[in-house]
């Protein structure tokens, strides 16, 4: 009896502790195992069409990004906002951000074909300030040196999605081209 009553309160605290961070072990973050292939297969699609090697998957960037997207919508109402470079909340990786509304509407995969559609105003230079904002979602997607991606998804309260993305090694450094 004491054994069956520990076991029932063991799945209980896993059972709300995983619905409370909605967490999946594999991928490190929110984002489901079928998307996370998804933006994986994206993100390989367009780098392959250049020459460029794939990325892989890590679920420790994935974490970092799931922290990122949870404090978007915790304490920036639902405002999207790079991580600094700086401070307590500093950024250590390369870092690509969507927001789309309503939730349900917009997925994982919709952030990366976003960032993609950058590519029709980008042109093959090194990368400054003045046409850095324009398509600096694209060129971190396809920056040669990054090899590893994660992602972190999160349900703002305005109804809307927030996804963050961050790469290892960044890329997006001035003065270079991402190829």
């Amino acid at each position: 009896m004491k054994k069956g009553i520990l076991f029932a309160l063991v799945i209980l605290f896993f059972s709300i502790k995983m619905n409370a961070q909605n967490y999946n072990i594999k991928t490190g973050s929110a984002v489901s195992e079928k998307d996370a292939a998804l933006i994986l297969d994206h993100h390989n699609k367009v780098r392959k069409a250049l020459g460029i090697p794939p990325l892989t998957w890590n679920p420790e960037i994935s974490s970092y990004a799931q922290e990122w997207a949870n404090y978007l919508v915790t304490n920036n109402d639902n405002k999207l906002s790079h991580r600094s470079w700086l401070g307590k909340n500093k950024r250590a990786y390369g870092e690509n951000l969507f927001w789309g509304h309503p939730y349900d509407y917009y997925s994982v995969l919709s952030a990366s074909e976003s960032w993609y559609s950058e590519k029709e105003d980008y042109i093959y230079q090194p990368l400054s300030n003045s046409n850095f904002h324009e398509t600096g979602h694209y060129s971190q997607m396809i920056w040669n040196t990054t090899k590893e991606m994660g992602v972190g998804v999160a349900r703002g309260s305005d109804g809307g999605i927030i996804v963050v993305a961050n790469y290892f090694p960044a890329g997006n450094i001035i003065g270079f081209k991402p190829y």
